[in-house]
C-alpha cells in the first residue's frame, strides 16, 4: 500500500512539475501565434491541417498557411483528392496564398480546377505552378490568371493547347516557365513574352507549329532558355522565326535542332549556351540558321557549344565568306564528342576570337592538318588569340590514340602564348606510361618552354 502511495505522489508531482513548464513558456503552444504559423506554413498542406488536433491553439492556424502545395498524380483515389483540394480552398478562408501549386490529372473538371486557380488569384497569389495532364476536352484558363497584378512566379507544365485571352497584364511577373505546351497564335504569345518585368524565360518542349513570327522583347530580361521538343515540325512548315530583339542577357540557352529561327536583334549577352543536335535530313537549313544564331550572340563572352554547331558549318563553306566576330569571347568550350580539328567552322570561330583566353574541350583528334598549315606544322597566319592572349586550353575525356596526340602537340605548337596544358585522362585505369611519355615528348613545350610552361595531366586510379 505505501508503495502504491508512493507512485501516486510521484506522478501527481510530475504532472505538476509538467503545468509549471507549460505556465513557464517552454512549451511550444506558448510561442506568438505569429511563429506558430510560420512554422506551420512549412509543412505539406495535410500535414499542417493535422496540427490542429494538438489543442485549441493549433486549431485554426493551418487557415492562414500561405503555401499550398497539391499533389494528386500519385493518389490512388483521384475523387478523394479532388474533393480534398476543394475542402482546403473553402475552409482555408480569405488570408493571402504565397504559394499554389497543383499537380493532377484534369479530365473533366477543368471547371473546377478553373475556380480553384481564380480562388488563389483573388488571394493575391504570387507563385502559380500548374502542371496539368490527361484533358478530356478544350481547357481555357480563368482571364483573371492572366491579368494577376500580384503574381510574380508562373509555371504552367502540360500536354495541350496553352488558350490565352486577347488582353493579358501580368506587371509584376518576374518568372516564366512554359513547359510542353502548344502555342496557339502569335498575338496572344508575343504579348506573354513581351511582359514589362521579366527577367527569366523558360520554353521547354513547347510546340510552335501554329506559329509563324514572333518577338521577344521584355525589357529587363536576364535569362532566356529555349528548348525545342524532341518531336519535329512537320515537313511543310518552315517553322516560326523567333526575333529576340533589344535585350541585355546574362545567360541564353537554346538547345534543340534548329526547326525553328531563333535571331537575337539589337541584343547582347554575357554567357551563351547552344547544344545543337544536327539533323542529316536538313544540313544546308541547319547551318543556315545556327550561322544566322552565331551572330547574333557575337557580343558574347563565354560560349558553350555541342560540336554540331560547327559540324553544320562545314556542310555551308560559303556562309563562312562572312566573318563571324567574336571580339569580346574569352572563353570558348566545347561539349561532347570529340572535335576535330580539321573542322573549317572551328577555325573560322577561332580566327575570329582575337581576344579568347581559354579553350575547352571534352576530346579532340588530329585526322589532317587545316589547309593553311605549313610543312612544319605551323599556321600561316596563326590565329591571333593563338598569338597573344590564348593562356589555357583543357582536354576533358582524353583517350589517347594517335589522333588525340597528335591534336595535342598541334596545339602546343601554334598557341605560343599559352601557359597551361591541361590533359584528364578518361580511359580505363591509369594512363600508361607510354601515352604520357608521348604526351611529355611533344616539341611544343619540352624544348623551348619548359622554364615557364605548365604542362598537367590528370588521371583516375
Amino acid at each position: 500500500m505505501k508503495a502504491n502511495s508512493l507512485i501516486r505522489k510521484t506522478k501527481r508531482k510530475k504532472l505538476k512539475a509538467g503545468k509549471e513548464t507549460d505556465s513557464g513558456g517552454k512549451s511550444i503552444s506558448n510561442l506568438p501565434e505569429e511563429v506558430l504559423e510560420y512554422i506551420v506554413s512549412f509543412l505539406p498542406i495535410h500535414e499542417a491541417i493535422r496540427t490542429s488536433i494538438l489543442s485549441k491553439k493549433w486549431q485554426n492556424l493551418w487557415k492562414s498557411t500561405p503555401n499550398l502545395s497539391f499533389d494528386g498524380r500519385d493518389s490512388p483515389k483521384r475523387k478523394l483528392f479532388m474533393d480534398f483540394v476543394e475542402r482546403v480552398l473553402v475552409l482555408r478562408g480569405p488570408s493571402n496564398i504565397e504559394k499554389f501549386r497543383l499537380s493532377c490529372e484534369a479530365k473533366d473538371d477543368q471547371s473546377r480546377i478553373g475556380t480553384w486557380i481564380s480562388a488563389a488569384v483573388n488571394r493575391n497569389v504570387k507563385d502559380v505552378c500548374l502542371v496539368l495532364s490527361d484533358f478530356e476536352s478544350s481547357f481555357v484558363f480563368p482571364r483573371c490568371l492572366f491579368n494577376c497584378k500580384t503574381l510574380t512566379e508562373f509555371e504552367i507544365d502540360m500536354l495541350f493547347i496553352l488558350k490565352l485571352p486577347s488582353s493579358i497584364s501580368l506587371p509584376c511577373l518576374k518568372i516564366l516557365s512554359l513547359r510542353q505546351v502548344t502555342f496557339i497564335d502569335d498575338q496572344s504569345t508575343q504579348q506573354l513574352f513581351s511582359l514589362p518585368n521579366l527577367v527569366e524565360l523558360e520554353i521547354y518542349e513547347c510546340n510552335w507549329k501554329n506559329l509563324v513570327w514572333v518577338t521577344i522583347c521584355a525589357p529587363k530580361l536576364q535569362q532566356l532558355a529555349i528548348y525545342e521538343s524532341l518531336e519535329s515540325t512537320p515537313a511543310n512548315s518552315g517553322g516560326c522565326h523567333v526575333r529576340i530583339f533589344r535585350t541585355h542577357l546574362a545567360q541564353f540557352s537554346c538547345c534543340g535542332t534548329l526547326w525553328n529561327e531563333f535571331c537575337l536583334d539589337e541584343s547582347s549577352v554575357v554567357e551563351t549556351f547552344i547544344f545543337l543536335n544536327s539533323d542529316g535530313d536538313r544540313p544546308r537549313e541547319t547551318a543556315c540558321r545556327s550561322y544566322k544564331l552565331l551572330q547574333g550572340i557575337s557580343s558574347v563572352k563565354t560560349l558553350n557549344i555541342t560540336i554540331d554547331v560547327v559540324d553544320v558549318l562545314d556542310h555551308a563553306s560559303d556562309l563562312l565568306a562572312f566573318p563571324l566576330e567574336f571580339r569580346n569571347l574569352t572563353s570558348l568550350i566545347f561539349e561532347s564528342d570529340e572535335l576535330n580539328l580539321h573542322s573549317a567552322g572551328f577555325w573560322h570561330i577561332i580566327y575570329n576570337s582575337p581576344n579568347l583566353r581559354s579553350l575547352y574541350f571534352s576530346d579532340v583528334g588530329l585526322s589532317e592538318v587545316p589547309s593553311n598549315c605549313r610543312e612544319d606544322g605551323t599556321l600561316d597566319p596563326a590565329p591571333r588569340c593563338f598569338l597573344s592572349c590564348l593562356r589555357f586550353i583543357e582536354v576533358c575525356n582524353f583517350l589517347g590514340g594517335e589522333e588525340a596526340i597528335d591534336a595535342v602537340g598541334f596545339l602546343l605548337k601554334n598557341a605560343t602564348a599559352l601557359d597551361v596544358m591541361s590533359i584528364c585522362w578518361a580511359g580505363p585505369g591509369v594512363m600508361t606510361n607510354k601515352i604520357r611519355r608521348q604526351l611529355l615528348d611533344l616539341p611544343g613545350w619540352s624544348k623551348n618552354r619548359q622554364d615557364q610552361f605548365w604542362l598537367t595531366i590528370f588521371w583516375s586510379f
